[in-house]
Formats: structure tokens, sequence, C-alpha cells
């Protein structure tokens, strides 16, 4: 008997994409550059290419709002950018100091993500989890 071999990287993708007008969906596929909005609590969003930038909303807002960013292009081929609204920081890794985090396309991998949310003080974004490469 041979067995299959699956290789699975970055979260398990769990709910569905508005497909046709659907309502209820929590997955939403972007190429481009969005500005991520408070109605976007919850939502994950994945990227296959077009290395976009996403825009989050002002973090005073927002406690609370979590997003999760999820690179879907291929090894090597996509980018993905999570920045700050104007001026304001996401914290990694302990540093309130971030404004940008980037999984460049040279070291990304399929399944490389971010997720952040809105720190209790409605101070900064807080990096909640994350896997892959990001500067």
């Amino acid at each position: 008997i041979i067995m299959a071999t699956t290789r699975f990287r970055g979260p398990v993708l769990q709910g569905k994409f508005n497909e046709g007008g659907a309502t209820g969906f929590n997955l939403n596929e972007k190429t481009a550059a969005y500005a991520v909005v408070i109605g976007d609590s919850g939502m994950t969003f994945t990227s296959p290419s077009g290395s976009p930038t996403f825009t989050l909303p002002a973090v005073a807002a927002n406690e609370g709002s979590v997003f999760t960013f999820v690179n879907t292009g291929s090894d090597g081929t996509n980018e993905v950018v999570v920045t700050g609204a104007a001026g304001e920081f996401i914290t990694y890794k302990g540093v309130v100091a971030q404004i940008t985090l980037t999984n460049t396309k040279a070291t990304s991998k399929v399944g490389d993500f971010c997720k952040i949310g809105g720190n209790a003080a409605g101070t900064a974004w807080q990096v909640l989890d994350i896997q892959g490469v990001w500067a």
C-alpha cells in the first residue's frame, strides 16, 4: 500500500467566499490594494496574486476587531502587505513601532498568514498569530 503525502501550510480556511452575491461569507479574495473597514471584522482575506496592500482602519474605533490575511499564491510568487492607517502602529514581536508588515515575494510560501486584532487600549494593532517570514 502506498500512502499519499500531504504538505499543508497555513490556517484551515473555514467558511465561504462571496460567490454570486452570497450573504454570510467570511472569506474574501483580493488581488489589488484594499482598505479594510470596521465591518470586515472576522474576515479572512486571501491573496493568490497581485501582491496587494491591505490598509487597516483606525485602531481606536476597532478594539476587539480581528482580521486575517493569507498568502495563497504559489511559493515565491506573491507579496502581501498589511499596513496601519495613517501613522498607526502594529505591535509585532513586542515592539510597537511597526507600521507595515510585509510577507515578501522572495520568501513567501503558500499559506503564510498574519492575524491582527485591535489591542485593549485601542492604541495599536496587535499581531495575534503569524506564520512565515514577515518583515
